[in-house]
Parts: structure tokens; sequence; C-alpha cells
């Protein structure tokens, strides 16, 4: 199917526009690749005749197409391994130590956001980590329940994969162990379907970081890896702005490893765990007693 110059630029504006998603001159493989199943499915013969259908009836239905497609969904269970290796030896316990630290009356949940949930793996990987450290805690009394996952992405089609939970066998193969599997998920059918224990831990809802959303509340933990690589510089400044209001003072954030904020925020400090470059927000300074 033909992809004229003039489709092809429309299509980037609207892209950027819908999801902020910055394609170069050189992505027409990549549009045609993944735009043609949606372009057929809406009952267009030709690129043109489907932009010319996005300023109709059915564009909103046209645009969540368009977002599912065109939004990179690749992830795995633990993936790259070492930064959940940094959560797990440093940045969760440093936290639960804060929260033992805190009053009864202040104490809440210890607040994970992973902001680019794509199918769900990595907001439930969080959640058999979470259980796993719990369970070498006792006796202390840390409990799942001291913690909760939020879990968001654009795409409405993915969310719905990650909302079901059921994966197939190579999806869970890659990253987890074979008692991780057992213990955590059920056998269903061709299906590995994630345990209740750590469902409830996750609660996901669809959140598009071009937009505002601040609204979410304050995190003591973000992870957005693997997603600024596809903005443009000032929508990484603003997206980072509000991760920076949202994290509570000393709270963490966790990109891609192709990822980094140079130009884009000094107001993170820049910390290392073995292979794994986090990003804090400074605790905050007590002055001193007079």
């Amino acid at each position: 199917m033909e992809l004229t110059r003039a489709a092809f630029d429309d299509l980037r504006r609207s892209i950027h526009r819908l999801c902020g998603i910055v394609l170069s001159e050189d992505k027409e493989y990549l549009v045609r690749h993944r735009l043609e199943p949606v372009v057929r499915q809406a009952g267009c013969r030709s690129f043109d005749e489907f932009r010319v259908k996005l300023s109709g009836a059915e564009a909103i239905q046209l645009q969540e197409a368009i977002i599912s497609a065109i939004t990179t969904q690749e992830t795995a269970f633990f993936r790259d391994r070492h930064p959940f290796d940094a959560l797990r030896q440093q940045i969760l316990p440093e936290l639960v130590q804060s929260r033992r630290a805190a009053s009864a009356a202040s104490r809440r949940p210890i607040r994970i956001w992973c902001a680019a949930a794509a199918t769900g793996q990595e907001p439930y990987s969080l959640a058999i980590l979470i259980h796993e450290l719990a369970g070498a805690s006792q006796p202390s009394g840390l409990k799942p329940e001291d913690f909760s996952i939020m879990a968001t992405d654009v795409s409405a089609k993915a969310l719905a994969t990650a909302r079901a939970a059921a994966y197939e066998r190579r999806q869970v193969e890659r990253g987890l162990t074979a008692g991780q599997i057992h213990k955590y998920f059920e056998h269903c059918g061709d299906h590995w379907v994630a345990r209740p224990a750590l469902r409830k831990l996750v609660e996901f809802r669809r959140v598009n970081l071009i937009q505002p959303f601040s609204g979410l509340g304050t995190f003591e933990v973000i992870l957005c890896r693997n997603v600024l690589i596809y903005f443009d510089d000032a929508t990484r400044r603003k997206i980072c702005d509000q991760f920076f209001a949202m994290l509570s003072d000393g709270g963490w954030l966790l990109l891609g490893s192709a990822e980094n904020l140079y130009g884009i925020s000094d107001r993170f400090v820049s910390v290392r765990f073995g292979d794994t470059l986090v990003y804090r927000k400074p605790p905050l300074t007590r002055s001193p007693n007079p």
C-alpha cells in the first residue's frame, strides 16, 4: 500500500499530537508496517483515504487504534535485571527503614509508579520482588500490603492485557525462574495467570504522559523506562518536571539503560548502584536546632 509523502507527514503530526512520539523522516517503513493493518481494518484502500477518515466521525476510534499500533510494547519480566537488583538490595530496603521510623499516624504504603506498564510484566515483576522482600524480612512484620503499585500506559489495548494478567509460556519463561512461575502464576489452558496475591498489589490506569498527570499523587519510586527516548526535549523536560514534583523528598526515578537526564533536568541527584544509574530527588534537609 502506497504511503505518499503528504500522508506520511500528516500521520507523523497526528502521532506526535496523540502520544508525543517523534518520528523522523526515515521512519516511513515503520509507519507503513505498523499502521497498514489499521488502515485496512478501517476499510480504507490507501493511507490518503485513511487520513481523511481520521477527521471524520470515527476519529476517536481510529486514534485509539493508531496509539496501540505505533507505541512500542516491548517488555519482559525483570527486564534488564540490574534495575531490579538495585530496588531489591538498596532502594526498597531504605524506603522500608524510613517507613518504620515514621510515626504510626503518618505511615502509609510505599507507592511505586510504573509510568509505561505496557502489557504488565514490569509491575508484576515489582509485585514479585515485594513478596520476596516481605518473605525474606520475616519476622520483621513487613507485609506486601505495605506497598502500592500504580501501573499506567497510553494504550488501552496493552492495559487490557495487563489487567487480564494472562501470559503465554514463552512470556513467563522470559525473566522468571521455574519457582517464581509456579509460586506466583496459575496454569490455565495455554496461559499462566498471575495469582490474586500479585494482582491485588497493582492498580492499572490509562495515562498519556504528554497530558498533565500530577493528580496521581505522590510516589516514593517512579519507573519510566525506555519511554523518554521517543519524545522531543521539550516533552521530556515537562514530564521530568512533573516527576520531580510528584516524588516524595528522597524519592527515586528509574529510567531505561539508554536514557539519562543530561540536558533535560539538573534537579535530580544521580546515584549509581552497580550497573544501574538512578536519579534521586534530594532529601529534605532540616535546619539545625538553634
